[in-house]
């Protein structure tokens, strides 16, 4: 590719508010920012299209299947239960290539509005079979970032779903760790030590009167008391129409995603006042004290889940579901029933450590992907004809992101250090007025099948050395009357101090070898 054709510009001057990656991606030409949206140029695309092309070694197996944009994450499920009858077809690995919408708010590179992501899905015949899949997935994945020179920290993303994030200063995802075992975990999804709480004698429950106080703080203003001894109720709808009542301490806030999990839904949404009076409860004055209650909560249609922290106190102030008025001496499970105890609650910097007991510590840093068991299940029949229920697990990694940490980690004061295996191309070709034997240097690379940017524009050596420096492909050769005159090209390797003279004569085979040797 000559330079000189090549759709985008580096730049010298920036958008303000800009991320140091995606500063970077914009000053090297890899993407724009149009309305806050990434969009990838000629050299990004190359890129991703190369990351895509290697990634591909973690599961050789995998059949690719092509998937509509937008085309949900658990409908691979489905996709897999169409075709699957017996069980002489598992265990069995399907990869796609697809774009989805990435929550929260456009931030960069790391987290564009919509993300290319590479998907595995995995049906297997049994759980444990299922397990030991996932773990040769996870491994494969480690393996492979070593290759491009990443060490992403391995963490919990979700409840019970393990993957990486790269820690950067500025990240936008949010993650919490501990200084002395090493536990990691996103925000929303971390575990902690909850703190105990002093024991009491138990009191009888009274009503009392609380005009105005439909928020915890000020719940905990009018009585005097810390907001320890409140009960918090939240309430969710999932998307198959149960309502969801979250109960736990006041002093505490509710974990959506550890929520989620403990539901077994695929989404929540914020419940609306209708919902909640369907149900008998106050909006602003709830709790479970009360309630109607039948056998089969899935059944009604209204599932109760308290945290643990509603067991580690007594003599909770609750709701009373009745406006302006609240119950003391509430206390569990005495006065209440819930459906199930799960951890609900997200934790905080500050708070000890699941493991060890110590505080943990908030950092941020670049969401890469992981691995999660499908909610979706498929039957099929085995040997002796009769149904079975097999298992789907989903690895995804997120491309855009992983683009993003490899300029994170791989560059310096003048641009990007690209890893041999993803660069958009393996050699940058420089002429110094020699543009005839640059173009015969050019054609013999690319004769050799190595990829090569030929910078023949028609301005100084010395931006066309910062830009070759910007981009940051793995080879630079220099074609000029100099080099010529003393035997050959200069050949330099991006990120090295070194440069040498090579000849003319087998300059493909050489370069060739010199690129698989730091690949």
């Amino acid at each position: 590719m000559r330079l000189s054709r090549l759709f985008g510009r580096t730049l010298r001057q920036l958008p303000p508010r800009v991320d140091p990656w995606t500063a970077l991606a914009l000053r090297a030409a890899i993407a724009r920012l149009v309305d806050d949206q990434v969009v990838l140029l000629p050299l990004g695309e190359r890129v991703l299209a190369r990351l895509a092309t290697s990634l591909r070694s973690i599961s050789p197996e995998a059949q690719a299947v092509i998937l509509p944009p937008g085309f949900p994450e658990q409908e691979l499920g489905r996709v897999l239960q169409a075709e699957i009858q017996s069980y002489r077809q598992l265990p069995v690995t399907l990869l796609a290539r697809h774009a989805v919408r990435f929550p929260g708010l456009p931030k960069g590179l790391a987290r564009p509005g919509w993300c290319t992501t590479l998907q595995w899905a995995v049906a297997s015949a049994s759980e444990d079979e299922l397990i030991n899949l996932g773990r040769r997935w996870l491994e494969s994945v480690d393996a492979w970032w070593s290759l491009v020179g990443l060490a992403p920290r391995r963490l919990e993303w979700q409840p019970g779903c393990p993957g990486w994030i790269q820690e950067v200063e500025a990240g936008p995802e949010e993650l919490l760790t501990c200084h002395g075992c090493g536990y990691a975990a996103s925000q929303a999804a971390a575990r902690f030590e909850q703190q105990p709480v002093p024991s009491e004698a138990l009191e009888e429950m009274n009503l009392v009167s609380t005009p105005g106080a439909d928020t915890i703080r000020d719940l905990a203003h009018m009585l005097s008391i810390p907001e320890s001894k409140t009960i918090k109720a939240v309430f969710m709808t999932a998307d198959d129409g149960r309502l969801v009542f979250a109960v736990l301490r006041g002093d505490l806030e509710i974990s959506i995603s550890k929520l989620v999990h403990a539901t077994k839904c695929l989404s929540l949404r914020p419940a609306i006042e209708e919902e909640i009076r369907a149900w008998g409860a106050e909006p602003g004055y709830a709790s479970p004290v009360g309630l109607k209650r039948v056998v089969d909560p899935v059944e009604q249609g209204l599932i109760i889940i308290g945290d643990p922290s509603i067991e580690q106190g007594t003599n909770f102030v609750a709701g009373a579901n009745k406006p302006d008025f609240h119950f003391q001496g509430v206390n569990y499970p005495r006065d209440f029933s819930v459906d199930m105890i799960a951890d609900i609650a997200a934790a905080r910097e500050g708070d000890n450590c699941p493991e060890c007991g110590k505080p943990l510590v908030a950092n941020n840093g670049i969401y890469l992907g992981c691995w999660k068991p499908s909610p979706i299940s498929i039957q099929y029949a085995n040997q002796d004809g009769r149904d079975r229920e097999g298992y789907v697990g989903l690895g995804t990694l997120l491309l855009e992101p992983i683009l993003a940490t490899l300029l994170a980690v791989h560059h310096d004061d003048q641009g990007i250090i690209w890893p041999a295996r993803v660069a958009p191309y393996d050699v940058h070709v420089v002429e110094i007025r020699c543009s005839e034997e640059a173009v015969v240097v050019s054609r013999e690379l690319e004769a050799t099948g190595l990829s090569v940017l030929f910078d023949d524009r028609k301005v100084s050596p010395g931006v066309k050395f910062t830009d070759a420096d910007l981009i940051g492909c793995p080879l630079r050769i220099t074609v000029s009357r100099r080099s010529l005159k003393n035997g050959g090209v200069e050949l330099s390797i991006r990120g090295e101090e070194d440069r040498r003279i090579i000849p003319l004569e087998g300059i493909g085979d050489i370069i060739s070898t010199r690129i698989t040797e730091i690949m």
